[in-house]
């Protein structure tokens, strides 16, 4: 649910990250990548601690993403790893990744703000701990 939203406006953020920091098409893409996955594993990471308050005030609207600790987590996580996997130097990372994660919040919410925690959770449950448990289910 989650990924999909994400792989839904991916071609809108990579133009963004393009057009605002002058980021190679190749790398552009990447940098959403990232950002994809860093989004969904902290979430996993909540969902699994039973701590979604905080992201789920985010994504019904009730708290801006620069409030979220969550959020902010994200963000530094992000950072690094633009810097580490993309070489992309940390002071224009600083710049994309707040901008990148806040852009994802928002359209998530826009999608997902209606919807209940555990529609959220179940989609990523659904999409990523079920495939890793394997057969564990059936």
């Amino acid at each position: 649910m989650i990924e999909n939203l994400i792989n839904n406006l991916k071609g809108q953020l990579t133009g963004e990250l393009q057009n605002k920091f002058d980021l190679q098409p190749d790398t552009a893409n990447k940098s959403v990548d990232l950002a994809k996955d860093n989004v969904v594993d902290e979430l996993k990471q909540r969902a699994g601690s039973g701590d979604m308050g905080g992201l789920m005030d985010v994504f019904k609207g009730n708290k801006a993403p620069a409030e979220s600790g969550a959020v902010n987590n994200i963000i530094n996580k992000y950072v690094g790893d633009l810097t580490s996997k993309l070489g992309i130097p940390e002071s224009v990372a600083k710049q994309v990744a707040p901008f990148a994660i806040n852009f994802i919040m928002q359209k998530i919410g826009g999608q997902a703000g209606s919807m209940s925690q555990s529609d959220l959770l179940g989609g990523l449950i659904g999409g990523g701990l079920k495939d890793k448990l394997g057969g564990f289910f059936k």
